[in-house]
């Protein structure tokens, strides 16, 4: 059986385990979610960027959870991993237990790294069972599904598990990019990893030497939607960037969109970590870039 028919047969099998179950990330639909939203161990997150989208309306029993309470500044960066201590308060306020199963998600598909990075943090803190709404909030509302809003009491939850080792720094990938055995992903717009672009946010002048090219948004159908591809189109663009075995590191500019290449190679069960500096510190270092489409 091929690598690519292999996480096939293992996500169908995977997908059958009951809830409490199973082990790692997944992906869970509206119609999952709607038939299981009275389950008391189903914690469901929204995640967002402001004061108002929560209130506007959100999945019946959701909590908010702001990016900027599971973000912090370092060394000049903006988007780093705050100490665990400081993220477990956050989730443990929302509800969240060793034993929740956390289903994320965020408004539309431009602020999915969003619900991506709540992802990324859970994970650092231990939390086993952890999901993505695919299709997010545009999917819930498009198929007519109750929506409510205001806030409601949460039961803190309790957290003991963690932290795990999910971020890798520059000196790590400065030793590896090149080597056997690790697979290095860009999570940028084509233009940031060719170093065409001269001005603006997303001013680069290249990639990581050794770098393969996967842009968020390839994750999902298409450019307007939130919904994922299926496991099958999701391993085959990892088996395109990576040997079997290969340890994963994704980056983008700050760690933000690298955050959704990490999810989706949890979600196939791949060894992963994310450069969280990511291209803004390895630019900052003065550390070699490549220009062009080579790796």
């Amino acid at each position: 059986m091929s690598s690519g028919h292999a996480l096939v047969a293992s996500f169908a099998l995977f997908a059958a385990i009951p809830l409490g179950a199973q082990d790692r990330a997944s992906i869970v639909t509206t119609e999952w979610l709607a038939g299981h939203l009275n389950d008391s161990k189903v914690v469901v997150l929204q995640v967002i960027r402001d004061t108002t989208t929560f209130a506007a309306g959100h999945i019946p029993g959701a909590r908010e959870v702001q990016y900027t309470w599971i973000t912090m500044a370092r060394d000049s960066i903006g988007t780093e991993l705050p100490p665990p201590d400081s993220l477990r308060r956050v989730f443990e306020r929302a509800g969240v237990s060793d034993d929740s199963h956390v289903v994320l998600y965020a408004s539309g598909l431009g602020f999915a790294p969003v619900a991506s990075r709540a992802f990324l943090s859970l994970d650092f803190l231990g939390v086993r069972r952890v999901s993505m709404l695919s299709g997010g909030m545009a999917r819930w509302r498009a198929e007519g599904r109750v929506v409510e809003t205001g806030t409601q009491s949460v039961t803190q939850g309790r957290i003991t598990t963690g932290p795990n080792d999910v971020v890798v720094n520059a000196d790590w990938v400065m030793a590896r990019r090149g080597k056997k055995g690790v697979a290095i992903i860009d999570s940028r717009t084509p233009g940031e990893y060719l170093g065409t672009i001269t001005e603006g946010n997303l001013r680069s002048e290249g990639h990581v030497e050794g770098a393969r090219h996967l842009e968020w948004q390839q994750l999902f159908a298409n450019v307007d939607s939130s919904v994922f591809l299926d496991i099958a189109s999701l391993a085959k663009l990892y088996a395109q960037r990576s040997a079997p075995g290969d340890t994963i590191v994704t980056y983008c500019t700050v760690g933000y969109r690298a955050s959704m290449t990490y999810f989706a190679a949890r979600v196939l069960g791949l060894p992963v970590r994310v450069y969280d500096g990511s291209y803004q510190d390895w630019a900052r270092r003065g550390f070699p870039v490549r220009k062009g489409a080579a790796p």
